[in-house]
This record gives structure tokens, sequence and C-alpha cells, in this order.
């Protein structure tokens, strides 16, 4: 039975690497590296394999009206060569091994094989044309569990430092917390799904907080619940603000109204003689200024005398006349 998704937030703390703990961590991501680059590859040699089929032509042969009998063709495909998130799993299983064992946990190896997963099945369905492989100076700089209980996990104990680490393996890293940050006490308060290491490069190699290769590392706390708000965001806005969407965005202009198109959103009408109101995150009309809450003076102007020549020559060819007028 599928899980059911629940609302989820970040906290990102600092981490405290001292000199003797870079070097493991280190190593914990290179191992993540080679083994990710070993679950893409096999991934896309399942994926070439499956695209020689000829079944896979004629799968991509059965019309897009036919979605029913297309999708049972390609799922047949996929289970044929064993191309799925799960099977993917299954292989993460017998390539970790040796050294990468001792530094990458099953349940890392399994979000590394879904990260590699999705990856090579973005590249299968055409949303893109190839995959990235990690070389060995582009690394990887983020990792992640599956949960809080075992592999890499993070604990809180406030009878030592900041009252927060993060352990991996054998590694205990502390994190730097300012518990009089609300929205720290806030994140704290909910339950921690899993936890991913990040890993930045600083402003400078002798930034504070960075190693010697110039990086810093930072623990994100996936939360269950919603992020904080603050005090000053709580309150909804009762101002009346416009927005210069551009001419580019306008589809149709007339003397009388306006037709246009907003970003992210339906058709929006917007008569000579009104303007949009923003209020308790909705968009209400209300009887106000002309067009210039959209568009600029000079835009709005422009594209209704450009509409008034028209019908002018219009008028004026109707009657056998030409009288052109250039703008």
């Amino acid at each position: 039975m599928k899980r059911a998704k629940t609302p989820t937030f970040l906290l990102e703390l600092p981490l405290q690497v001292d000199w003797s703990q870079e070097r493991h961590v280190r190593a914990h991501l290179e191992a993540a590296r080679c083994l990710y680059n070993a679950l893409l590859g096999e991934a896309m040699k399942r994926l070439r394999s499956m695209r020689n089929d000829p079944a896979w032509a004629q799968a991509r042969a059965i019309p897009r009206s036919k979605k029913q009998e297309r999708a049972l063709a390609f799922s047949a495909l996929r289970k044929k060569y064993r191309f799925s998130e799960y099977e993917l799993h299954e292989y993460a299983k017998q390539a970790r091994v040796s050294w990468i064992a001792d530094l990458i946990d099953s349940t890392m190896a399994q979000t590394l094989a879904s990260r590699a997963y999705q990856a090579a099945n973005r590249a299968c369905v055409g949303k893109a044309k190839r995959v990235r492989f990690r070389s060995s100076g582009r690394g990887i700089d983020s990792v992640e569990g599956k949960r809080n209980d075992t592999g890499m996990h993070f604990v809180l104990d406030p009878n030592a430092g900041d009252g927060g680490f993060l352990i991996w393996n054998t590694e205990v890293i502390p994190a730097i917390i300012d518990w009089l940050d609300p929205v720290v006490q806030h994140g704290m308060r909910h339950r921690m799904k899993y936890v991913r290491l990040v890993r930045r490069k600083a402003s400078s190699p002798s930034a504070q907080g960075a190693d010697h290769d110039g990086n810093r590392y930072y623990v994100q706390l996936v939360l269950e619940g919603h992020a904080a708000v603050k005090p000053k965001h709580e309150e909804v806005g009762k101002d009346i603000i416009g927005l210069d969407i551009g001419p580019s965005s306008a589809t149709r202009s007339r003397a009388q109204n306006c037709f246009m198109h907003l970003k992210r959103s339906s058709e929006a009408y917007c008569s000579t003689s009104s303007t949009l109101e923003w209020r308790s995150g909705e968009v209400t009309s209300r009887s106000r200024s002309p067009l210039t809450t959209f568009l600029s003076h000079l835009t709005a102007h422009r594209t209704a005398r450009r509409y008034e020549c028209l019908l002018a020559s219009k008028r004026i060819r109707s009657q056998g006349e030409w009288h052109g007028q250039h703008m």
C-alpha cells in the first residue's frame, strides 16, 4: 500500500567539521559518487537494450489516442528489461560491495538508485537528451537517507555542544544551532523524516568554517509539517498594487477593452476603467484607473492609438480613399 504524503519543509543547519573529519566525509561522498555512476550506467545499459528491441518501435507506432494500449506496450518492455526503480534498488544490493559497503549504508544506496533511475527515466521519456555522470572533479555534493532511525541520521542531545549531531557511520559531526531563533524552535518541534548532507563552495578557502578545499557542510532536516511564518508575513496586505507584465504578454487590444494572458494563470479580463487588486491571495476587480495597472502609460497609449488608426484606415479604404497614418 502506498504511503500517504504529508506536508514537508526543510530546516538547514551548518555543520562544524574539524580537520580530522574532513577526510572521512570526503571519502563517504566519493563512495557515493562511484556508486551513483555505477547505478546510472546500469540504468542506461538497460534503457539502450530496451530501445534496441523491435517491440520498442512497435510501441512508439501506436497512436497516442490509444493511451491504454500504448501504456501496456511500454510497461511490458520495462518489465522485460527490468527498467524500474525497484529493479535498480535490487541492483544496488549487488553493487554495494567491498569498500563501498563500508562507507555507504543500504538506505543511502537505495536513494542513490532512485536518483539514478529518475535521471535515466527522463532520458527515456524524452524530457532529457542525455544523462550526466559525476566526474571526480565535479563530484557529488548531496546525499540523503530514507529515515532518521538508521544510516545517516540526526540526533538531539541537550547535554553536549549546541544539542544536535549528525551521525554517519562512525562520524559524529556537531551542528551549529541557534536555539533563540524562532524558526529553529518551530522546526525542532516537528518530526524528522530524514536528513540530507549538503556540501557547498565557500566564498574563499580561508572563509570561516571552510575546509582546506574551500567547502562548507550543512545538514538539511526534512521535517513533517509546514514551515514557520514570520509575524511580518502573517497579516494580509490590503494595499493596491500594480503589475507591469509588458507588451509581449498582451494577446489582443482594442479601444474599449483589452484581453491579456497572465503568466501562471488563465486568461484575465480587464476593462479600461478597472484595475486588479490583490487581497487575501485572490485577484478581485475594482473600479479605479485605466489599463496602466498592467501596462505602462506609453504602451497603453500606443496600443489604443494603433487600433484607432487601423479602424480609420479601414473606413477610408472602404470609401475608396486611402490616407494611411504612420506612427
